[in-house]
């Protein structure tokens, strides 16, 4: 699972990327970025984000993608190569930042990036084995925090614990969840476990993600 957070400035970068290295008109290479995101067209995706306080966290529908791109002239497997260096693209505004566990100067300054931004503090620290994934609500503002608090702690707790036994089930023994919703760390895990755990937490914990605005309604 690839995601992005869908903030102009990211949409611009892959932009840049998709007419750099698919060599796509401008007009063809929004369509292609909607068709990512899972929209018919980029005038219904420009259409879900008017409005909006804050971006929302997407997965990126590589397979819309292709279907789009093929229909613009483009060659049909397009989103191999999308998918390949989707996760190198140097986004400008991150969901979470990678680091090694020994660091804490990496880690003081993605704290700072996420207090200013008022983001949860997610973070991927490296160690000489294993990955661990961190969170904390530390970073949102007070109102948003004691909203999470008294309303959906226990929920998410829920939903997050489930989501790491569905990714880890099997594959990281080693693996374990230690925290609630507001703040915890899942600790030995591959890199690749450690990604999809980061992601799948942003898209719970980001203000402006929709699977928490729909459960709030």
């Amino acid at each position: 699972m690839s995601t992005i957070l869908a903030t102009p400035e990211n949409l611009r970068r892959l932009k840049n990327v998709l007419m750099a290295d698919f060599e796509m008109k401008s007009a063809h290479a929004s369509e292609a970025i909607a068709a990512l995101a899972g929209f018919r067209s980029h005038a219904a995706f420009r259409q879900s984000r008017s409005g909006s306080q804050h971006p929302a966290i997407l997965d990126a529908d590589f397979v819309h993608f292709e279907q789009k791109c093929f229909k613009l002239g483009y060659e049909a497997d397009s989103s191999a190569y999308l998918r390949f260096s989707f996760n190198r693209i140097d986004w400008a505004h991150r969901l979470w930042c990678l680091i090694r566990k020994s660091d804490h100067a990496a880690s003081d300054r993605w704290f700072y990036e996420c207090q200013r931004r008022k983001i949860p503090f997610i973070v991927i620290k490296k160690a000489r084995k294993h990955y661990s994934v961190s969170w904390d609500h530390i970073s949102m503002e007070s109102d948003y925090d004691n909203g999470i608090r008294n309303t959906y702690d226990n929920e998410l707790h829920r939903i997050m614990f489930r989501t790491y036994q569905m990714i880890c089930s099997g594959l990281e023994p080693k693996s374990f969840f230690d925290g609630t919703g507001l703040v915890g760390d899942v600790t030995g895990l591959s890199e690749t476990s450690a990604r999809q755990i980061a992601d799948a937490f942003a898209k719970l914990l980001y203000p402006g993600n929709l699977r928490l605005e729909k459960s709030a309604a």
